[in-house]
Formats: C-alpha cells, sequence, structure tokens
C-alpha cells in the first residue's frame, strides 16, 4: 500500500509541474503518456525461472500485462528526459500446487531522442534504468531487481492528444501503446 502511495505521489508532483508548459519536445515542455505493453523483461526472467529449477519453480498462471504511466520533460529540443511507472500483476503456481499473485512496481528514469519531430509525427528511441519490486503475500517471494527498458523504435501521431506505440525490450515490454497528451 505504501508503494501505490509513493507512486501517485511521484505522479501528481509530475503533473502539476508540467501542467503548465506547451508543445511536446521543444525545450522546455513536457507530456504524460498512458500505455499497456506486453512481454515485458519481468515476464522474461520469470520464464527462465521456471526452465533452470527444471518445473520446480513458479509456473504463469495469469498475466495482467504491463500499465504504464510516462511522464518527460523537454530538456533541449528533441531530447527528453522523464521517468516511468509501471505495474504488473503476474499470478504464479508453484509445484505443491498452491497460487500466489505477485504485484510487481517499476519506477523508471529514462531518456529519450526524437530523430524525427514533426508537429503530428514522432520518431524516436530512449533508455530507461529502475528497479523494480515484487510484492507478494509470502515475504520469502518478495523481492526487488534492477530493471531497464531499451527502445528501439518508437512512434507518436497526433497533436496535443495523439497515440504512441513502441517496440523495444524491457520494463515496459517487446511493445507497447497508448495515449500521450501534450501538458
Amino acid at each position: 500500500m505504501k508503494m501505490e502511495k509513493l507512486f501517485t505521489a511521484v505522479f501528481l508532483l509530475f503533473l502539476i509541474a508540467g501542467s503548465s508548459l506547451f508543445k511536446a519536445q521543444i525545450k522546455g515542455s513536457s507530456e504524460i503518456k498512458i500505455a499497456y505493453g506486453l512481454g515485458t523483461s519481468t515476464d522474461f526472467i520469470n520464464a527462465f525461472s521456471t526452465i533452470f529449477t527444471l518445473g520446480y519453480g513458479p509456473h504463469e498462471k495469469r498475466n495482467s500485462g504491463a500499465f504504464i504511466v510516462e511522464y518527460q520533460y523537454a530538456i533541449k529540443d528533441k531530447w527528453t528526459i522523464g521517468t516511468d511507472l509501471v505495474y504488473q500483476q503476474i499470478t504464479n503456481e508453484y509445484f505443491d500446487a498452491s497460487v500466489e499473485k505477485s504485484h510487481n512496481y517499476t519506477i523508471a528514469i529514462k531518456s529519450d531522442y526524437n530523430y524525427v519531430s514533426k508537429p503530428k509525427f514522432r520518431m524516436y528511441s530512449g533508455v530507461g534504468l529502475g528497479i523494480t519490486l515484487e510484492k507478494s503475500r509470502n515475504p520469502l517471494r518478495s523481492n526487488s531487481h534492477f530493471n531497464f527498458q531499451l527502445t528501439g523504435l518508437g512512434i507518436r501521431l497526433g497533436g496535443q492528444l495523439g497515440v504512441n506505440a513502441e517496440l523495444g525490450f524491457g520494463y515496459k515490454g517487446i511493445g507497447n501503446i497508448g495515449l500521450a497528451y501534450d501538458l
């Protein structure tokens, strides 16, 4: 519960700080995005865990996918820095038939570079580094690990309100799609 309050506070802080700025990707502007991604690095960690424990590790039963909230601020024309907040719920079944949900919270800093930046079309690449906190009812199965995001190709279409899609690998998934709003 404390982690959810921290994410909410950080999100509101960035929203308030950026609310008076306009026109993303021009120095001093900001943008907020919400997105949904699949195939996260946490998914790959869980898959390898099952393989390397010869089936005695957890087996994933359900996965919510990654729910993503991003904030970015343009420190120069075409170059942004910001933060990503990601939530993912995974239900695992263990070899003893026990079932357990884990709640994964990722907070990261990121940077994107827009190599094409037109008023209604942008193409970009980026990198993010952060930490993922996994919380479950069993304290022995709760842990944290460093995480990353490499965005090979990102596209944003639209004016002040637009859609975006990204291909890459990391905490936001192999692919994600969402809405972006210039503050």
